[in-house]
């Protein structure tokens, strides 16, 4: 769920958003969920005992992402290998600035578009001015809108205890973990955000659009 900032921010589009610097994203990736599952129900199945079993494929205690830290392998991710823009220039972003908050963010917010614009907000008089003030008014609600949505994520401080599925981990042979494994606490995060995950997004998602070589 990350994806749409994580774009937008590559894409040059946004340079910040409005999020606890320290808190902590739950990130995990999908074939882990569902070989924990397979294990589970595996495990449940056989023993046909009655009964409610929580397993959580969580990370935020045995190996917590921080939102510093998520920002700052992005800022490394696309200075390396940037986005380019419609004429085929490599778009260079900013350090990723957090804001903890919301009037910090709108401001910033809107000195960026203002900039970005090649306007001032006092020169609102001539047709275009407008029309580009216009423009990047409706950008700046946009991007507010997106950290409303995304604010009780942002801001959670809550943690998820894995020791469940860990001893469910525990009950499977070698080879099951070598072939089924789900150690969330293994996952190296930087081989993971810059080699495995922003690549896949821009592969698929993006079908290599604005890629440099």
């Amino acid at each position: 769920m990350m994806d749409p900032i994580v774009l937008s921010y590559g894409k040059g589009q946004l340079t910040g958003f409005l999020v606890n610097p320290n808190g902590v994203l739950d990130v995990v990736p999908a074939d882990m969920v569902v070989n924990a599952t397979l294990a589970a129900i595996a495990k449940h199945g056989a023993e046909r005992k009655p009964g409610i079993n929580v397993y959580q494929i969580a990370s935020s205690v045995v190996n917590p992402l921080i939102f510093g830290e998520l920002a700052k392998l992005l800022y490394e991710h696309f200075n390396s290998l940037p986005y380019k823009d419609p004429n085929g220039m490599p778009i260079q972003v900013p350090t990723m600035q957090l804001f903890s908050s919301k009037e910090d963010f709108s401001s910033d917010l809107w000195r960026d578009a203002v900039q970005r614009s090649g306007v001032s907000s006092m020169t609102t008089s001539g047709k275009l001015s407008q029309k580009l003030e216009n423009i990047w008014r409706k950008s700046v609600e946009q991007v507010k809108y997106l950290a409303n949505i995304y604010q009780p994520y942002t801001f959670y401080g809550g943690r998820f205890d894995n020791s469940n599925t860990q001893r469910l981990m525990e009950l499977m042979s070698g080879e099951e973990r070598r072939i089924f494994g789900f150690d969330v606490g293994s996952i190296d995060r930087k081989e993971y955000v810059t080699n495995i995950h922003i690549p896949g997004l821009r592969r698929h998602v993006m079908k290599g659009r604005g890629m440099s070589s």
